[in-house]
């Protein structure tokens, strides 16, 4: 057997050093989640909770996850609640194996693009730890978000499609597996996955049928139910009403900040840096375009429809920045002399290790990039007197009206669906304008409870998810919202809570 090369030991090296980072973060970080990963999270302990009652529970449970976001996410951690029982940060244990599925996947890709180039295992090597070693990437897999599971089932896409041979009858099966799972974890994934696929198409059209047959039944055991409501919440966060709250200015300039913050907290700024000067200098040496390189351009298809929608949020195309990584690994092999090749692999792996280590250890909030920042040992606001408050009050739906990080609807659910407690907590409304509207959504949602909270600090709570606030509070005190008599709970310096029993 062939030895390995410098250059993969240093990448497997690379990769290992990142994910060992990833896992001393997990088990550091006592922050607690905030909004779209707090939803995750009580969704899948309500799962875990069906699950251990029986099937039929399990399954009505699956049927109603979420409605407006694919589940698989939220499934991902069940066998982890099974080992060690329920709880925020066990849940986010999960990302870890995902993250090493990632970088292995686009690793495998990057062996089929390049398999006749005689550097082809190097650049495979280097493509892995680079993929490792994305700020985005790393910083997402150390909270429990979507992306490092899409990053993964979209690795994995690109090498099938790479790899897809029109004779293999089993192909078709894979794939269809492949896009039900992607499907299943985000909507989207259609769109990521077909980039891959367009220039494979001749190898993959004999298994077309039996990978949309697969995918279908597969992606349909939530889409059968759920498939209007979803549409409709993609469209309206990609172009619509939802969107235009994260979209900041129109226009040329809105589209090359977007631009710049994909480079900036996506790749950071050293690594982008490298990552050009490396493809700069092996352009000149390179005597053409090849397979690979043209698969992975189409691969990058979809930042043309992100580019062209409404949501700014860098987060969404997190799954399409490993191909960056590809590119700079197959720009890497490209110089004809050895020396030149590992200073490049030198440059590239380096400059990813350092800003890993940084964005790892020693990164406060004002420098940390998007997701990243050293741990934290602060585990934020008691939410868990807030939870007590309203579960000894004999609440079963609570109104709370803040929208804030560090305490809001999403990450109170989360803590008493962990704690296994018949509570859900609701927000006055996603973006509510109006009290009048606030009142009736309290009425709609059978809200038993309203907590009111005094003391917070501003500039962490978006203004445009608490407009309503002032407006029901002032129903409260004039008489027109009845409530009872109610208790307080102390949630931080300066901060507290008021459980008001709503009488209809």
């Amino acid at each position: 057997m062939k030895r390995p090369s410098a250059t993969v030991l240093a990448a497997g090296t690379a990769a290992a050093a990142a994910l060992a980072a990833t896992a001393w973060h997990i088990a550091r970080n006592a922050a607690p989640p905030t909004f779209d990963d707090a939803w995750y999270l009580e969704t899948s302990f309500r799962l875990f909770a069906a699950l251990k009652i029986g099937p039929l529970a399990f399954l009505r449970s699956y049927l109603d996850a979420f409605r407006i976001k694919a589940p698989l996410i939220s499934l991902t951690p069940l066998p982890l609640y099974a080992l060690f029982g329920t709880g925020e940060r066990v849940a986010v244990w999960v990302n870890l194996p995902l993250a090493a599925l990632a970088a292995w996947s686009w690793s495998r890709a990057a062996a089929c693009w390049w398999r006749e180039h005689p550097r082809g295992r190097d650049a495979a090597a280097l493509a892995g730890a680079l993929t490792a070693l994305l700020p985005m990437s790393y910083g997402l897999s150390r909270l429990f978000f979507v992306e490092t599971l899409l990053s993964s089932l979209l690795g994995l896409w690109a090498w099938r499609c790479a790899a897809a041979r029109a004779d293999d009858r089993r192909e078709g099966i894979r794939l269809g597996v492949l896009l039900g799972l992607g499907l299943l974890s985000k909507s989207t994934f259609p769109l990521l996955a077909a980039g891959f696929a367009w220039p494979a198409r001749k190898r993959l059209l004999p298994h077309a049928k039996t990978a949309a047959l697969v995918g279908g039944a597969l992606a349909a055991t939530w889409y059968a139910a759920n498939l209007p409501y979803i549409v409709g919440f993609a469209w309206s966060a990609g172009f619509g009403s939802v969107a235009k709250d994260y979209a900041g200015q129109g226009g040329l300039a809105a589209r090359l900040g977007w631009l710049a913050s994909i480079a900036k907290h996506g790749l950071s700024y050293p690594l982008a840096a490298a990552m050009a000067a490396v493809a700069a200098a092996a352009a000149r040496s390179r005597k053409k375009t090849d397979a690979g390189i043209l698969a992975c351009a189409w691969g990058l298809a979809p930042l043309l429809v992100y580019a062209a929608g409404v949501n700014r949020e860098p987060r969404l195309v997190a799954p399409l920045l490993p191909v960056a990584a590809l590119l700079s690994a197959r720009a890497a092999i490209a110089f004809d002399a050895a020396a030149a090749r590992a200073v490049a692999a030198a440059l590239l792996l380096g400059t990813g290790l350092a800003v890993c280590a940084d964005q790892t250890f020693f990164a406060a909030a004002g420098r940390a990039l998007a997701f990243n920042g050293a741990p934290s040992a602060d585990p934020g606001w008691d939410r868990g007197a807030l939870v007590d408050a309203v579960a000894s009050s004999g609440g079963k739906i609570a109104a709370i009206a803040l929208e804030d990080p560090r305490l809001n609807a999403n990450n109170l659910s989360s803590l008493a669906a962990a704690r296994g407690l018949g509570l859900a907590f609701v927000s006055l409304g996603y973006a509510q304008t109006s009290a009048e509207a606030a009142l009736i959504r309290l009425k709609d949602k059978s809200c038993d409870t309203l907590v009111l909270v005094d003391g917070v600090p501003e500039p962490q709570s978006p203004a445009f998810l608490n407009r309503a606030n002032a407006g029901v509070r002032a129903m409260t005190e004039s008489g027109r919202l009845k409530t009872g008599p109610g208790s307080r709970a102390a949630l931080a310096p300066g901060v507290t809570a008021t459980v008001l029993r709503l009488i209809w």
